[in-house]
């Protein structure tokens, strides 16, 4: 009885000291370049937090022999049935470079190695590429969008988050989360007699309702990427990581890259994973 109350004390308290204290674990890049590799390491970050995690999927397929494209469909209904949480990430995370593009979208691609696809683009070309990359995701089989969309290196135009958030219930830049807000306002039936009243509080519910239904939050959310660094600035960037974790605000992205297993190490990716395991409860962007 008595290890029981210890155990009971200690779960208490981990629940009071991760109170407020959340991240996402989200898997970025998973595409058919990489499928099968990614399913093993997705596996065993699995395995490391206990639960299943967010997914990030670049859609385009390219080229590809037929039973190579449906392995790669297959992989991505397994993935649902495991429990996982999808995103879609792009049409082929990787720029179009004839594309124009505004100064700060032409900067966003030096800066990421050339795959900000939407950095920097007109509001009809960045419509585009989204309904593309929509359609490639329909060309996977899949009949409904999931839950979110990560634009790739999370660069983006002034276009993008209210062409997203349109179609999709989340929008990320690298510091915020967007969530549409599914809030309904109801009109209350009384018994008031007076007509000019009742239509007035009906006219102000209905606005209210319109207003809502609009709406949409926002969740501080800081990226933590590792994909693109330069090897040298590894070590200051898992610091960094650490910090953000730390930090007593926010539900920070901890994002892993397939080139992570290589250019960290997997021992590092997942003792990070467990760091933040330790520190705060992990959810998925459905739960914001």
């Amino acid at each position: 009885m008595e290890l029981n109350k210890d155990i009971a004390d200690i779960s208490a308290a981990e629940a009071e000291s991760y109170k407020g204290k959340r991240f996402i674990l989200c898997y970025h890049d998973y595409n058919i370049k990489n499928f099968e590799s990614a399913l093993v390491q997705i596996e065993k970050i699995t395995k490391v937090v206990g639960s299943p995690i967010s997914i990030a999927v670049v859609p385009s397929i390219g080229a590809v022999p037929e039973e190579e494209r449906e392995r790669f469909c297959e992989s991505i209904e397994k993935l649902k049935a495991s429990g996982h949480e999808l995103l879609l990430h792009g049409a082929r995370h990787a720029a179009n470079l004839s594309k124009e593009r505004s100064v700060f979208g032409k900067s966003a691609l030096m800066f990421s190695n050339n795959v900000a696809e939407f950095a920097g683009l007109s509001e009809e070309e960045s419509q585009a590429l989204l309904d593309r990359s929509i359609a490639l995701w329909h060309a996977l089989g899949q009949e409904e969008l999931p839950i979110g969309y990560v634009p790739p290196a999370w660069y983006d135009n002034n276009y993008l988050k209210d062409q997203i958030l349109a179609k999709f219930k989340t929008y990320e830049d690298r510091t915020t989360i967007y969530k549409k807000s599914e809030l309904i306002v109801s009109v209350n039936e009384d018994d008031e007699t007076d007509e000019e009243a009742m239509g007035e509080a009906a006219t102000e519910n209905a606005e209210k309702q319109v207003n809502q239904q609009e709406n949409t939050e926002k969740f501080l959310s800081f990226g933590i990427s590792f994909a693109g660094l330069p090897d040298i600035s590894l070590g200051v960037a898992q610091t960094s990581a650490c910090l953000t974790i730390q930090a007593p605000i926010g539900t920070p992205r901890l994002t892993i890259h397939h080139v992570d297993f290589t250019s960290i190490g997997e021992n590092r990716v997942m003792n990070l994973i467990r760091y933040a395991m330790s520190k705060r409860e992990k959810i998925f962007y459905r739960d914001l």
